[in-house]
């Protein structure tokens, strides 16, 4: 990213970026879900930067960035409470980006659009699907929606490069809606004058304006222009997007409306070296704290033993791109319900549950993967997990229907596996081993991998 004000290029995580990038782009005051459809808007723009879709010079290439001093004088004692909105709006958004046929939109914004926003080839020259004009009655109480500026003729000939020519200035003077239907004669004193729509004669508008004489032409000097909205009215309207989140629509209602015919969804960048970018998992490491879950006979303690996968598994994939939360960092214990929770809150693309089996019988052993109802994608997702944990010489004890609390309270695509038995000296044996677990882990990994198709 160019960084505007020190002219140098500014690298940092996307995310981070966007943070720093929404004080500079929008009214921090705003609802949050406006925060967070604009904060979807810089991603786009930056993804689509990244991917070099325009190959022309990017309108996005250069971006402005307040400093933290330069925020802590705007915001003064709301600081604080406004850079945790900013978080908010990101985080909430995460990874999110605008789409049509699967690329990453051009995400045009502005001010105020006035009553409707603009079709895209009256202002780029290009029609652009997403780009069309929408009706929008939702910024009439924006401060921008009336603008008035003065200008001298000087100031409009200097500015657009013209020269306005009176060389008889009795010729015409007629200025529209004003002074119209000029009748002189033949010296150009005034005899009759349209004025506002009323007809006077050149005495009367002398007496009444206190000229010295009928013969008499008008200059305008300055010019008034007034223009309704802020902006080029391409996209998204920001007044407009505010006052509909105040109405109770999401940011996803929101880009949806002033976006023909788009898409929001996370979007990954191709790369070898990250191909889980884009990507969101959770690892549940089961039980902690005083749950011990089961213990095998060897003293190992099922919380332990899922924890060091969990931390494993954390360290591949995030390796690989993804982005990985783990619902316990810690020998410590988490309630199911915070599990739950937080799942629910970050809505992750998989939720994996870990824990160790146990049965009467020592000789059973091997890993079963539980999923819930009718949960096709965990199926899936757990039928190739484990053909590539057979493959490294784990028992395939089959993909199974569970009934457990935290497969059917999260809402997103869950699995709960059962990595093996401590009730069988034998596999307990394998679970002290490190090059065991590490290799458990990897066998995990790249069933994950291939579910996503890389």
């Amino acid at each position: 990213m160019f960084y505007i004000e020190k002219q140098e290029v500014f690298q940092k995580p996307l995310e981070e970026i966007i943070e720093k990038l929404l004080p500079s782009q929008i009214d921090i005051d705003f609802h949050i879900e406006c925060l967070k459809a604009q904060a979807v808007i810089a991603r786009t723009n930056m993804v689509r930067e990244y991917l070099k879709i325009d190959k022309s010079n990017s309108v996005y290439s250069s971006y402005r960035f307040y400093s933290e001093w330069e925020l802590k004088e705007m915001w003064s004692e709301k600081y604080i409470e406004n850079i945790e909105k900013i978080k908010k709006a990101v985080e909430e958004t995460k990874g999110l980006v605008i789409t049509m046929e699967g690329k990453p939109i051009m995400a045009r914004y502005h001010d105020t659009c006035g009553g409707s926003t603009e079709n895209s080839e009256n202002v780029i020259k290009n029609e652009v699907n997403y780009l069309r004009k929408v009706l929008c009655l939702y910024c009439q109480n924006s401060p921008n929606l009336i603008e008035e500026k003065d200008f001298s003729i000087e100031d409009i000939e200097n500015a657009l490069k013209v020269k306005f020519h009176l060389d008889n200035p009795y010729s015409k003077g007629e200025i529209k809606g004003f002074f119209e239907d000029i009748v002189r004669d033949e010296e150009n004193r005034v005899l009759s004058i349209n004025v506002g729509g009323k007809v006077f004669s050149g005495k009367e508008i002398m007496e009444g304006l206190h000229l010295n004489s009928t013969r008499f032409y008008m200059t305008p000097l300055y010019l008034r222009f007034t223009s309704k909205g802020k902006g080029d009215g391409l996209g998204l309207c920001q007044y407009g997007g505010n006052e509909l989140a105040n109405r109770g629509y999401s940011f996803l209602d929101i880009l949806k409306y002033y976006y023909t015919g788009v898409k929001i969804e996370k979007y990954s960048l191709p790369g070898i070296a990250n191909p889980l970018y884009g990507k969101t998992i959770m690892i549940d490491p089961g039980h902690g704290g005083k749950d011990f879950g089961h213990m095998g006979e060897l003293g190992s303690k099922e919380k332990d033993i899922v924890l060091e996968v969990a931390k494993i598994l954390k360290e591949e994939l995030e390796t690989l791109g993804g982005e990985v939360y783990l619902t316990r960092e810690m020998d410590e214990e988490v309630l199911l319900s915070k599990r739950s929770e937080m799942a629910n809150r970050i809505r992750p693309d998989f939720f994996i549950s870990l824990h160790m089996n146990y049965f009467p019988k020592s000789n059973m052993k091997g890993c079963e993967i539980y999923c819930f109802g009718e949960d096709a994608e965990g199926r899936k997702m757990g039928e190739i997990l484990l053909k590539n944990l057979e493959e490294i010489g784990v028992v395939n004890r089959g993909v199974k229907e569970g009934n457990f609390y935290l497969l059917k309270s999260i809402g997103v695509n869950t699995m709960l596996i059962e990595l093996g038995f401590l009730s069988n000296l034998e596999e307990e044996k394998c679970f002290l081993e490190e090059n065991f677990i590490k290799k458990l882990s990897y066998g995990i990994t790249l069933g994950i991998l291939e579910y996503f198709e890389y």
